[in-house]
């Protein structure tokens, strides 16, 4: 029964290929559906990465591309030419190896360097060009499709009109667009957003001069980003992420100047106080002076004093950093909801 079957299968398709011959627009509608299918999944798989869910988390839709991708593969292999003129169906078959290498190799880097993007700028930056470079591969191979799609319309006499393919190409460059521009507003926001980690970082370890250091560093970037920001162009008149940008660059500003300015004293004195401290405790009682239990408790309220001090102005670095991240956060999803075309 499975020999009937599978011999039934085999005749349906030889049958199918045979009638694509019959017309030039037939031979040319059949590589076109497919590629269109293929279109579909793929820019759905890329719009959901740029819409910001992981590409970790993408791999089943990611392979079940690539098993689409080598299903047409087979079918054009199987093609034959329309009055010995394969140039139409090579030209979707070099397209679809392209793709089914860029989607099998490329993407599975792409996911790899996922994992470690976060830890750094450079890493960071490094993921997203890739990203844009596969995006490029991707449209520079469609595109050499279109001058042989033209030329075989043009020997064999069917006049062309805009269709399905052409407007899923234009979704596809849409969605490259916007993945380059968000990507280099990305990058500012990131950079700003690593080097405030760095900063509390070290303040959390009360390594000082890490601390210095970090603040000062998150001083100049803050500085070098507006100065970015204020050169930005809008996307279509979208200035959504730039002054969502610009708000929490900004904070950061203020963060790295006024609200921690008196958290390296703190440190120094809580570095000072816990010497006084070790001193006092490895004293026997018996042995303390007046001055030593006053010089004590001078510096108790000494650190007490600076500790409430900082403690204000780190609840409001804490408010600051969640809000104006909450407000980048909201700012990017409105962002690609607008100018991410959908697949369908």
């Amino acid at each position: 029964m499975k020999k009937i079957i599978t011999i039934l299968f085999v005749f349906i398709n030889l049958l199918a290929f045979s009638q694509q011959a019959d017309s030039p627009v037939t031979h040319m509608e059949f590589l076109t559906n497919r590629e269109q299918e293929l279109s579909k999944s793929y820019l759905s798989y890329m719009s959901e990465v740029a819409h910001g869910n992981r590409a970790r988390k993408m791999e089943k839709k990611r392979q079940e591309l690539i098993n689409q991708i080598r299903g047409s593969l087979g079918d054009a292999a199987k093609l034959r030419p329309y009055k010995g003129d394969a140039s139409l169906r090579d030209a979707y078959k070099n397209y679809w190896d392209i793709l089914y290498k860029l989607f099998n190799e490329d993407y599975h880097k792409i996911v790899d360097m996922e994992a470690i993007a976060e830890e750094s700028y450079d890493a960071m930056e490094a993921y997203l060009l890739a990203q844009e470079r596969a995006g490029l591969v991707l449209e520079e191979a469609h595109d050499k499709i279109i001058p042989v799609y033209e030329s075989f319309a043009a020997n064999h006499n069917v006049q062309l009109v805009e269709g399905d393919d052409s407007r899923m190409n234009k979704k596809l460059r849409q969605v490259a667009r916007v993945n380059k521009y968000y990507h280099t507003m990305f990058l500012i926001f990131f950079k700003n957003f690593k080097q405030e980690a760095y900063m509390w970082d070290a303040y959390n370890k009360k390594d000082i001069n890490g601390f210095e250091q970090n603040r000062n560093s998150l001083l100049r970037i803050s500085d070098e980003g507006l100065a970015m920001l204020d050169t930005m162009k809008t996307f279509n008149n979208d200035r959504t992420l730039v002054s969502a940008c610009q708000k929490l660059i900004t904070f950061h500003k203020q963060e790295a100047t006024d609200l921690t300015a008196g958290l390296t004293d703190l440190l120094i004195r809580e570095d000072e106080f816990n010497k006084i401290k070790k001193a006092f405790d490895a004293k026997p009682q018996t042995k303390r002076t007046e001055a030593d239990v006053n010089n004590y408790n001078q510096a108790v309220k000494e650190m007490n004093d600076a500790a409430l001090n900082a403690n204000k102005n780190l609840t409001l670095c804490n408010e600051g950093s969640a809000k104006t991240l909450s407000y980048w956060e909201n700012a990017r999803r409105k962002f690609m909801e607008t100018h991410v075309p959908k697949s369908k």
